[in-house]
């Protein structure tokens, strides 16, 4: 069997490199093709014109008969939609200069959703002269059945929210307190410290109103105490900032707090901020804490010193 001269192989594998990439019979148009959605919908998609040529919409559904919506109408030679509704014909006047824009706005005629689809056209050198429209409609009664479906999962939460709350029969302020045991007859032991506790050294932070809370009881079984401290942080740096996290540092050893921060803290102004924990009574010692508060990056910290509780 004879060999191909090796042109002659590269021309049969061109051939059939090419007879593979043909497209479908349906992609051949080479024109430019939009996706209607409902995401995308106040998309303005850019189309090219040319003076003097004139540029065919074909769409897959059809368009009001008053619902072609063209910016300076009086440009145009022509500006028809096809008796289905299907194509519209765009021929702009010769005097029109390159670089132009106008808006074109084209609305549905079958009321689902999206409505419309708008379009900007600009004049160019070369004008695209077939432009395709698919559109992935979504009908009004959808939208109504899913905003129904929305208020009856919201109705269930509420419902849900309603029978835990029934079942737990958990109160809420001082009387949920002693309910729950997490205070004694002891109860709620405050010390308010007048004047601002010192910082780390270098941190644009200052302290004022330091007050310390303690309350202990016999959850679970065991004498736990909750301590907390409510202070007014002044933010004396260059950058907004709030406290993310805490840890309250002792002798008894180190423990991690819940904080409460509602904002963050300006350059220049005074924020609120309260922490808390609950521990074991025995890892509790007297003697003075250490709060360290940090942001949610890690990275700027305030370290309130001299922190002691009442006993």
């Amino acid at each position: 069997m004879r060999s191909l001269p090796p042109a002659a192989l590269l021309l049969l594998v061109a051939a059939s490199a090419q007879a593979l990439a043909l497209p479908a019979a349906e992609e051949m148009t080479g024109s430019p093709r939009f996706m209607v959605t409902t995401d995308a919908a106040s998309e303005s998609r850019q189309v090219r014109i040319s003076p003097g040529l004139g540029t065919l919409f074909v769409f897959d559904t059809p368009v009001q008969r008053e619902g072609v919506i063209l910016a300076q109408r009086e440009r145009f030679r022509q500006a028809s939609l096809s008796e289905d509704g299907l194509v519209l014909t765009l021929l702009p006047l010769r005097e029109l200069s390159m670089g132009t824009r106008l808006r074109l706005t084209v609305r549905f005629a079958d009321g689902a959703v999206p409505a419309s689809v708008d379009f900007l056209l600009v004049v160019h050198p070369q004008a695209e002269r077939q432009i395709e429209v698919f559109r992935l409609p979504r009908s009004g009664e959808s939208y109504k059945q899913e905003s129904e479906a929305a208020q009856a999962e919201s109705q269930q939460c509420k419902m849900q929210l309603v029978r835990e709350r029934a079942e737990c029969g958990r109160p809420s302020g001082l009387t949920g307190l002693i309910v729950l045991r997490q205070m004694d007859w002891h109860g709620t032991r405050a010390r308010f410290i007048e004047e601002g506790l010192p910082l780390g050294r270098g941190e644009p932070f200052r302290t004022q109103y330091v007050t310390s809370y303690s309350a202990t009881s016999g959850n679970k079984g065991e004498e736990v105490v909750r301590l907390a401290v409510d202070l007014q942080l002044a933010n004396n740096g260059l950058q907004p900032w709030r406290a993310a996290n805490a840890e309250l540092v002792g002798p008894g050893g180190r423990w991690t707090m819940a904080v409460w921060s509602p904002h963050p803290i300006v350059p220049g102004a005074w924020g609120r901020i309260v922490v808390e924990v609950e521990l074991p009574l025995a890892e509790l010692r007297s003697g003075s804490h250490v709060l360290k508060l940090w942001d949610e990056d890690g990275v700027r910290t305030a370290t309130v010193l001299g922190v002691t509780f009442p006993e």
